[in-house]
């Protein structure tokens, strides 16, 4: 009996001390402790964490903001400027025959027939070649032929003039297009996407430009290479003339002189 009272006063005890720490107090637990530190940590770490992402995101829309606000005054006013269309060319005609010429230098079209009717013509030498000498033909061939070749380049050269004035209107329309979307006081045409489409444009009209100026550049150059060739000609005859008069003529006068003198020196009055 005592036994049995023993052993339920300590089972009572046993029973007791968690109902006392669950009414009472907290049971300390060093790993749920530590875990709940470092969780912490972590939280703080996150916070940490938004605080810049946030603030890098503030700073990139006051930049954008700022990017996006228009200016304080009117574009078109500010910065338009007046274009300066090309004139065609006007030239009185009292017999026609510049008319087709006209006609060429303002729409490029039928040059050949153009020039041709507002110059005079090559005359042919036919059999009349056959009648020199070697050299004398060669110098006549390439004369001929270096007029021919004249008359391409400037006929050339009409076509490609003709062609820049009349297609110049097309490039004035597009470049007061990007003028005026450029000016304007619509947003949607100032996006990122507008801005770089503008841009694209102003560099494929640029480029069309720049090739137009190279084919005006490369008119010129054929003319000044053409003066350049007549300029060497000419110094080429000159030069070939004087070889020519100390090598056959200054003997010949020479043998003539002597004959001359021989004459006037052993002549007698009979």
């Amino acid at each position: 009996m005592i036994r049995r009272c023993v052993l339920g006063a300590l089972l009572l005890v046993v029973l007791a001390v968690p109902v006392s720490a669950q009414l009472f107090g907290v049971v300390y637990d060093p790993t749920n402790y530590a875990n709940a530190v470092l969780r912490y940590k972590q939280l703080q770490q996150q916070l940490t964490q938004m605080v810049t992402t946030y603030q890098q995101i503030r700073t990139e829309y006051l930049l954008l903001k700022q990017q996006a606000e228009k200016l304080p005054f009117s574009l078109e006013v500010r910065y338009r400027s007046l274009g300066t269309p090309w004139l065609p060319l006007v030239a009185p005609s009292a017999y026609g025959t510049t008319t087709p010429w006209i006609d060429a230098a303002n729409t490029g079209s039928f040059p050949d027939a153009a020039y041709a009717r507002a110059t005079q013509a090559l005359a042919s030498y036919a059999g009349a070649l056959a009648g020199l000498s070697a050299a004398e033909t060669a110098r006549v061939e390439t004369r001929y032929d270096r007029a021919q070749l004249a008359d391409a380049a400037i006929t050339n050269d009409l076509q490609a003039l003709g062609r820049l004035r009349l297609h110049e209107g097309s490039v004035e329309t597009t470049l007061r297009n990007l003028e005026a979307d450029a000016y304007s006081d619509d947003p949607a045409l100032h996006t990122q996407i507008a801005v770089l489409n503008k841009i694209n444009a102003t560099g494929v009209t640029a480029a069309r430009m720049a090739k137009d100026t190279n084919y005006v550049l490369v008119s010129l150059l054929e003319q000044h290479v053409l003066e350049a060739t007549e300029r060497r000609e000419a110094a080429v005859q000159g030069i070939n003339a004087h070889v020519a008069f100390l090598t056959e003529a200054r003997p010949l006068l020479a043998r003539t002189t002597v004959d001359t003198t021989n004459a006037l020196t052993t002549f007698r009055i009979p």
